[in-house]
C-alpha cells in the first residue's frame, strides 16, 4: 500500500457491520478508507492517535429540517461534534422547492413562521440544489408533498381533481429526476392533514410509472399509516384505562 493521508492509530474500532468492536489502525486515501488492520507500518501525511477513543461510520440523522439550518451555517458544527455525517433532509412534506412562478409568497407564508431567514423564491428543485451551499455534513434531499400541493392547489381542503394530480406527479418526476431520494409526507399540518389530501400520489392514483420508480415506497406508507393508526387507538385506550384507574385512586382516597 502506498504512503496513505491519514492514518488513524489504535482506535477501537467499530466497523458498523454488527462485529464486536477491536482495535485496529484504519488508513485513508484520497478520501477513502484504503485498509483496517491490527497493525498498519509506515509513515502517512497525518497520523491521529485514537489511543482511548472509539472510531466509528458516521451517523446517518434519518430525520432532520436541518434544510432551514444548512444554508446559514454550512459547517453544521452541531451535527458533526456527535458524529453525524450525513442528514436527511425536506422532512414532514415540507421542501424549499419547487417553487413555481409567482408561488414564493405562499411558500413563504407556510414556513416563514418555523424558519423566517430562509428567502423563498421561484425555483426549481434542480435550482435549489444547484444552489444549495458545499456542507460539511452529506444531504439527502427529499421533495415534500406539502409543498407539491401548494404549489399546484394552495391550502384548499379538498381532493385534488385529476389535472391537479397530475400536474403534482409532473413535479415530483422533475425534483427525482433533478436529485430527490424520494417524497416526504406530513399528515398533521394542512394542507397534508386534510383527509381529502392523503389520496393525493397514492397508490390508488393513476401514477403507476411513479409508483414503480418510487419501489415500495406507496406501499410502505400505507402500511406505515395503517400501524400509525393501530398505535394512536392503542395509546388511547391505554390513555382511557389510566384516567380510570387515576379516578379510583382518587375516589378511594377522598
Amino acid at each position: 500500500m502506498s504512503k496513505p493521508d491519514i492514518l488513524i492509530r489504535g482506535g477501537e474500532v467499530i466497523d458498523g457491520s454488527g462485529a464486536p468492536s477491536m482495535p485496529a489502525d484504519i488508513a485513508i486515501s484520497d478520501g477513502r478508507i484504503a485498509a483496517i488492520a491490527p497493525k498498519i507500518e509506515g509513515a502517512a501525511g497525518r497520523v491521529i492517535d485514537a489511543r482511548g477513543l472509539v472510531v466509528a461510520p458516521g451517523f446517518i440523522d434519518i430525520k432532520t429540517h436541518s434544510d432551514w439550518s444548512l444554508p446559514i451555517n454550512p459547517k453544521a458544527e452541531s451535527k458533526i461534534r456527535q458524529g453525524v455525517t450525513t442528514e436527511v433532509i425536506g422532512h414532514c412534506g415540507y421542501s424549499c422547492a419547487p417553487v413555481l412562478p409567482g408561488k414564493a409568497g405562499i411558500l413563504r407564508d407556510y414556513l416563514s413562521p418555523s424558519a423566517p431567514w430562509i428567502k423563498f423564491i421561484d425555483q426549481s428543485y434542480a435550482d435549489y440544489l444547484n444552489t444549495f451551499p458545499a456542507t460539511s455534513t452529506n444531504v439527502v434531499p427529499l421533495v415534500g408533498h406539502n409543498t407539491l400541493r401548494l404549489m399546484v392547489m394552495g391550502l384548499a381542503n379538498r381532493r385534488a381533481s385529476s389535472d391537479e394530480l397530475a400536474a403534482m406527479a409532473i413535479l415530483l418526476t422533475q425534483s427525482l429526476d433533478a436529485g430527490a431520494y424520494g417524497l416526504s409526507t406530513g399528515l398533521f399540518t394542512p394542507p397534508g392533514a386534510s383527509p381529502k389530501s392523503c389520496g393525493a400520489l397514492s397508490p390508488g392514483g393513476d401514477q403507476s410509472g411513479l409508483r414503480r420508480r418510487l419501489g415500495g415506497t406507496c406501499h410502505n406508507l400505507r402500511r406505515g399509516l395503517e400501524t400509525a393508526i393501530q398505535l394512536m387507538k392503542l395509546h388511547r385506550q391505554l390513555d382511557r384505562r389510566n384516567e380510570t384507574w387515576l379516578e379510583r385512586e382518587r375516589l378511594g382516597h377522598t
